[in-house]
């Protein structure tokens, strides 16, 4: 008889540009069971002599392992080297792919397979339990959407646990000289220092524009003119205007964002359209 659990967890995986798939619905008899990670913070230390103890000199967080455990079910030996031989071909391959679960359906993470063996729980057994580590070298897990293709509560986009405040109505894109914005993730993000994933597209009519932050100080100024039809984009901390490099016409200053609210004022410009885009990061 075919083994199946009360309640029967999902493991989505996309592979580039190719469609998502459901691992369990690729291989007959395999079921995930669920997995467990925990975040890696790496502590340095400076130690003196002759004074007691060490002083903390810094932290990150390390690269972290995802481990995803399956039972696999066959009927003979020859269906299980089957059923084998096409989870080896899904999971080692060269590169990174996206997995997610119907857990967290809001949140990635970007991960590649290490090495893994799957056997019959017994001789003569017909069931394989068997746990594949997926590396995941950011040690971070991101919102499946950016900050500007925000969706309402219901949609799969988002869910309990992102760190998304009730009652307020979150926006992405301003008109404004004065505006806030909401930063969901666990962590602060910071392009500069991090690699975080940060995009300011701006359009503006003037000679200049200055974005400053007020809520950590952090700025940016592109310092030429421009018009409303011009795309200026600050990509971590690289400019472009109309997708050609232009950080030469910057003050290679760029923004970081504290999380919850960012106080942010605008400068230098008599009509803004500015969109901050970016994934919100979580740890576990």
């Amino acid at each position: 008889m075919d083994w199946k659990p009360a309640t029967q967890p999902k493991l989505l995986i996309k592979w580039g540009s190719a469609p998502e798939i459901d691992i369990s619905e690729q291989i007959q008899g395999l079921t995930f069971l669920g997995d467990d990670t925990n975040p890696e913070i790496t502590n340095n230390y400076q130690t003196n002599v002759p004074t007691d103890g060490s002083l903390l000199m810094s932290q990150s967080y390390d690269k972290s392992v995802i481990n995803a455990n399956f039972r696999l079910h066959f009927g003979d030996y020859y269906d299980f080297k089957l059923a084998k031989h096409d989870i080896y071909r899904i999971f080692n391959q060269k590169g990174y792919f996206r997995i997610r679960t119907d857990a967290e359906m809001g949140i990635v993470k970007f991960v590649t397979a290490a090495k893994f063996e799957i056997k019959p729980i017994e001789d003569g057994a017909h069931d394989a339990l068997f746990t594949i580590p997926f590396e995941n070298p950011s040690g971070y897990k991101y919102s499946l959407a950016r900050s500007d293709n925000l969706y309402d509560y219901d949609s799969e986009l988002w869910q309990a646990g992102m760190n998304l405040p009730n009652g307020d109505d979150l926006n992405y894109q301003f008109k404004n000289n004065r505006f806030k914005v909401y930063n969901a993730s666990d962590i602060p993000i910071d392009p500069y220092f991090q690699k975080h994933d940060l995009k300011i597209i701006s359009h503006f009519s003037g000679s200049a524009l200055k974005i400053t932050n007020l809520t950590n100080g952090s700025s940016w100024q592109y310092q030429k003119s421009a018009t409303v039809s011009d795309s200026i984009i600050l990509d971590g901390i690289r400019t472009t205007l109309n997708g050609q490099p232009a950080s030469v016409n910057t003050d290679y200053g760029n923004l970081t964002l504290e999380t919850g609210w960012n106080d942010i004022a605008v400068e230098g410009a008599t009509a803004v359209d500015i969109t901050f885009s970016f994934p919100f990061i979580y740890l576990e």
